[in-house]
């Protein structure tokens, strides 16, 4: 279904007249190209790189023949056609950095490459050679005198600086890469991709025709191999089975393997609209025809720009007002969207999950998320599921998020189901880590984490509120209140106080009341007396008599799900207490300061 797919999204891509790479190509970063006289002379090192922010350069990306996987003892001898990075194609060896004394091995490598990459060159000039860009190549690899021009150049120095960096070659006279000539490319679509190949149906297609022994590459999942990894291979004998090897044990016609590869790396390449990174697992996702959901579903994860930080809350609110269209539900009903995250593997890539459904229903899931993150803030509206997900790690950091919780996490939203066990445990913990920090994006995660069990338990009436909600009865929430009553009254007695209640009882009053309210009520008393107006003393007294009311006991214990009403409570009484107040109530007490 994966690889199907993949298969799809490649021939929607030439349909709609923003073509993919052609069967034995590739899309290829190449940041210096050699320009050469029709007569096989240097002319200059052209560097392709574009700066960008903070001065990182980016190689122009070209459309090459495929290089094929390069292994073992004599891996040397593989070159790719008309580019290669500076080993094979100019001798040079591999440096630490410019001006470096490259070590024998180095040297005795760079050499064999080399000859690799003149003979394979010679070969194709002797089947193309009217072809005069092919003839000009061939010669500037044959006189050293032109090739020690290019390493004597200023921009070589540059190329060094790069590790295994690619060069390849253009005319003087041609706007096109040597290895584009439109020669080139009828030879590279006449080229067996592998003579070993046998005759089989393939599973994708369901067609008899040539199976792919080996797969391309999947390049660009974070962690894998630098030369890239693969999602079907057979790499020990053991897999194999019925006398078959290598790819012959899952047949691929050698058509629907390049498809599936080409546009995996597309949505893979760096700087990719429709990938992502979620700790060590790579998502990409793509759908059946341009749509709302593929074009601002990274609003649904990624951070907001620095440069325009509401960026990603326009984007979501756009997508919000489109998905509630019966316009957007009528031409995405039969229209499919397609989620993959990708991990890296010992041998290969490993599927971390494979999501697939209507781009109507994978809409609908989306808004029911925001709806259910909806709590009363200063924040954003709709905020991205990576710092949501960070506030509930060590220090704030991504690395610190257990991997299975990310992509456990994206499927329920995803699927409309109740959000992993452990989010909601490891929200708890942070908050009682830190003292009682019921942050914003804490409050929405608990939120949603306790709506969405009691929608998938069909219980009803029992919602958690976005906002403050005096009717809400259960005695976690009511306790969550009473505490934050009981912390603005500790403040307000005491102006400057470096530390509140919070910090020292918040942990063990959200577990074992019993243990700590007996306590803070004495000390509530205390506190009554201390502060300056009779006004605020009655105001308080009120406020800590109505939440007392619905409160007969202080239990001894609290389930996970009531520490996570008490974190709601605690939150939803902060934000009435710290909003700014109307002119009646600031007769009262002082004017509170928006949190």
């Amino acid at each position: 279904m994966i690889l199907q797919a993949l298969c799809e999204y490649y021939d929607r891509r030439q349909a709609a007249g923003n073509p993919l790479p052609p069967i034995g190509f590739e899309e290829k970063e190449i940041p210096f190209v050699i320009v050469l006289t029709p007569e096989g002379k240097f002319v200059q090192l052209k560097d392709t790189r574009e700066f960008q922010e903070k001065g990182k350069a980016i190689a122009k990306t070209f459309t090459v023949p495929q290089g094929v996987k390069r292994s073992g003892a004599k891996s040397y001898e593989t070159a790719y056609c008309l580019w290669d990075h500076f080993g094979y194609v100019l001798n040079q060896p591999k440096v630490p950095k410019p001006g470096a004394t490259p070590s024998a091995k180095e040297v005795d490598m760079a050499e064999k490459q080399h000859q690799a990459f003149v003979g394979f060159v010679g070969q194709l000039h002797a089947e193309l050679p009217n072809d005069e860009s092919v003839r000009a190549v061939n010669t500037f690899l044959h006189k050293e005198a032109e090739k020690e021009k290019v390493r004597q150049s200023a921009e070589f120095q540059e190329c060094l600086k790069i590790s295994g960096c690619n060069l390849t070659f253009q005319l003087s006279t041609e706007n096109h890469l040597v290895c584009q000539s439109p020669a080139v490319r009828q030879w590279i679509g006449e080229q067996p991709l592998d003579t070993e190949n046998q005759d089989g149906i393939c599973l994708v297609t369901g067609a008899q025709t040539k199976i792919a022994r080996l797969h391309p590459a999947v390049k660009g999942v974070w962690g894998a191999q630098m030369a890239g990894a693969n999602i079907v291979s057979f790499n020990i004998d053991s897999f194999n089975s019925w006398g078959k090897d290598k790819g012959n044990n899952a047949p691929i016609g050698e058509e629907a393997a390049f498809k599936y590869t080409t546009a995996l790396n597309q949505l893979l390449r760096t700087n990719s609209p429709q990938r992502l990174q979620l700790n060590d697992t790579s998502v990409v996702w793509w759908s059946s025809g341009d749509n709302p959901i593929e074009r601002n579903f990274p609003a649904f994860f990624n951070d907001a720009p620095k440069d325009d930080p509401d960026r990603g809350a326009r984007a979501v609110r756009q997508l919000l007002e489109s998905i509630h269209t019966s316009a957007f539900i009528e031409s995405t009903v039969s229209e499919r969207f397609y989620l993959l995250g990708l991990s890296p593997n010992a041998a290969r890539i490993a599927v971390r999950f494979w999501l697939v459904g209507t781009v109507a229903e994978f809409g609908q899931q989306l808004a029911q998320w925001f709806r259910d993150i909806e709590i009363a803030s200063k924040n954003a509206d709709y905020p991205p599921l990576k710092p949501l997900l960070r506030s509930t790690a060590l220090l704030g950091k991504d690395e610190n998020l257990p991997p299975h919780l990310v992509g456990e996490t994206v499927r329920a939203i995803l699927m409309g189901l109740p959000l992993p066990a452990s989010l909601m445990q490891s929200v708890i913990k942070r908050i009682k880590a830190e003292q009682g920090e019921v942050t914003p994006y804490r409050a929405r995660l608990i939120k949603a984490f306790l709506n969405r069990s009691y929608r998938h338990q069909n219980i009803t009436n029992k919602d958690v509120t976005m906002a403050y909600n005096p009717e809400e009865k259960r005695i976690g929430y009511r306790l969550g209140c009473l505490f934050a009553v009981l912390e603005k009254l500790q403040s307000d007695a005491n102006p400057g106080l470096n530390a509140t209640i919070r910090d020292r009882y918040y942990s063990s009053a959200s577990c074992n009341p019993k243990s700590v309210f007996g306590t803070l009520m004495r000390l509530h008393a205390h506190h009554l007396k201390k502060l300056p107006h009779r006004g605020q003393q009655v105001v308080a007294e009120k406020r800590i008599g109505e939440i007392m009311a619905d409160i007969n006991e202080f239990p001894a214990h609290l389930s996970l799900e009531e520490q996570g009403l008490f974190a709601i409570g605690y939150y939803h009484q902060r934000q009435v207490l710290f909003t700014k107040q109307t002119k009646e109530q600031a007769i009262n007490e002082p004017e509170g300061v928006e949190a």
